[in-house]
């Protein structure tokens, strides 16, 4: 999937701000760009690893929010970049097979898959479902989604 041209500035400029708020310097930035996806600029990083990146910086602390953001009560959101409602991308780990089940039975309950990070944020204090490393967090969300599949398919053959 490749993103036009004007959210690919953006991206770039996000990172600019990010390492800027960040205070890291040239050196460092680069290390960070050479452990992450093997590069030393983030000019040649494809669409999906700037959004990676974007993530990443956002876990150490950046923070992206639009000038006319509202600043009262709940802070602006945006969706990270490249999301998209009917996917949702699961890192390789140790709980990638657990988390990945847990993303199919999502979209089986016809739920769309940027709340799931809504919902681990909600239930467990974490922004991004990605992010979610505990695993009786993972247990507890399963056995949440069996038990509504379960009800889901007894309501249909009723």
């Amino acid at each position: 999937m490749r993103t036009h041209p004007a959210q690919r500035r953006a991206m770039l400029a996000k990172t600019a701000i990010a390492v800027k708020q960040l205070g890291l310097d040239d050196e460092t930035f680069r290390a960070m760009l050479r452990n992450l996806f093997g590069r030393e600029s983030r000019k040649e990083l494809n669409d999906h690893e700037l959004a990676l990146l974007c993530d990443h910086l956002a876990t150490l602390g950046a923070s992206f929010t639009a000038k006319d953001a509202p600043r009262e009560g709940k802070p602006f959101r945006r969706k990270a970049a490249g999301r998209r409602s009917d996917w949702y991308e699961i890192p390789e780990g140790p709980l990638a097979a657990l988390k990945r089940k847990i993303a199919a039975m999502w979209r089986e309950l016809g739920y769309d898959m940027t709340s799931l990070d809504t919902r681990v944020r909600r239930s467990f204090g974490v922004d991004a479902f990605r992010w979610l490393e505990d695993e009786r967090h993972l247990r507890t969300l399963l056995a949440d989604l069996e038990t509504r599949l379960h009800a889901q398919r007894r309501k249909g053959q009723a």
